[in-house]
């Protein structure tokens, strides 16, 4: 039997070793423009809808963590090698004429002009209070995308669309990413998480120690108890992980992801994007204190492909699969 701690391993190798897959199912069309032109980020209250076990268990045990090469896992020594090998994290960054680049949470890529993250990180009201005026830009590609400060200018941002019921926001780039080994999209799940899928998120605050965290889904008595109603939001309601600091990631924003098996090789998908903490303690509700029994509320992305499709003028089809998890 395969314990959890193993299981992400192996299936953090998997996804570096995977790599020029992911690259392939990632080759999106980009010919059409953005339906929207705003610089400034728009609001909205509701988002449009989208609509084997065995093979994968033979799929994750075929593949060993030693699989993973040296070079895939090199950094520039900011940050760990773990976090600098997640191709598919970007960094939100406000950019002020006043005082620079300012690292706001992890965005995920999608597409060379589409990134996801959570509502509340797009949201530009505090960047402006804390840094001056200025503008979203993205950084990807480098290990100072999880800097809290970077000289890297980075990619300007077009239009960020926030879901604020959902806690979810598309981020339409204006200048787009170039793909490459360094940058990557991940396939977004539009398949519903059970309470048995294996999930991990990269906790991009934590930029020295091992960023990945197991993630259990959380029982509906008890994410209903703190926040009732929480699934006609489509939340993902996770139980608290080892050593989780309310205090240091409280935005959120950082890729939720699992496997699914197409073709009898394991593919990397995106289930959702880290969100709000809720707990019974009220400083923790501010992220004033820490609270390790707090549970997290996730955007799922599932509710939103045809929204993200429709912002990049992509195929939902080809930046999304309904495969099941694992």
């Amino acid at each position: 039997m395969l314990t959890t701690t193993r299981l992400l391993s192996i299936i953090l190798a998997i996804f570096v070793a995977l790599s020029a897959i992911q690259a392939s199912a990632q080759s999106i069309d980009n010919s059409a423009g953005s339906s929207s032109s705003s610089e400034e980020a728009s609001t909205s209250d509701g988002a449009s809808t989208d609509a084997s076990s065995s093979d994968a268990a033979s799929a994750i045990s075929s593949t060993s963590p030693t699989d993973v090469t040296t070079t895939a896992l090199t950094s520039s020594g900011a940050v760990s090698a773990r976090l600098s090998a997640a191709t598919f994290i970007a960094g939100l960054f406000w950019s002020s004429s006043t005082t620079g680049m300012h690292r706001r949470c992890a965005a995920t890529i999608i597409s060379e002009t589409i990134l996801v993250t959570s509502g509340a990180c797009a949201q530009s009201d505090n960047p402006i209070k804390k840094y001056g005026d200025g503008e979203w830009r993205i950084v990807a590609g480098t290990d100072d995308r999880f800097l809290d400060t970077t000289s890297v200018t980075g990619n300007a941002v077009k239009s960020i669309d926030i879901n604020k019921c959902q806690n979810f926001a598309t981020i339409v780039l204006s200048e787009p990413l170039t793909l490459s080994d360094t940058v990557k999209g991940i396939l977004m799940s539009s398949s519903p998480v059970s309470q048995t899928t294996t999930m991990a998120t990269y906790n991009t605050t934590n930029t020295q120690g091992d960023p990945l965290l197991t993630l259990s889904k959380g029982g509906d008595e008890a994410c209903e108890l703190l926040l009732p109603g929480y699934t006609k939001r489509n939340f993902l309601c996770t139980q608290p992980v080892d050593k989780q600091r309310v205090t240091a990631d409280f935005l959120g924003g950082d890729a939720i992801i699992g496997f699914v098996v197409q073709s009898g090789a394991a593919q990397p998908v995106l289930f959702g994007v880290t969100g709000l903490y809720y707990s019974t303690i009220a400083e923790a509700q501010t992220a004033q204190t820490n609270d390790p029994t707090a549970y997290r509320y996730n955007a799922l992305v599932s509710p939103h492909i045809g929204n993200i499709a429709t912002l990049g003028g992509l195929d939902a089809q080809k930046i999304a699969t309904a495969a099941t998890p694992m």
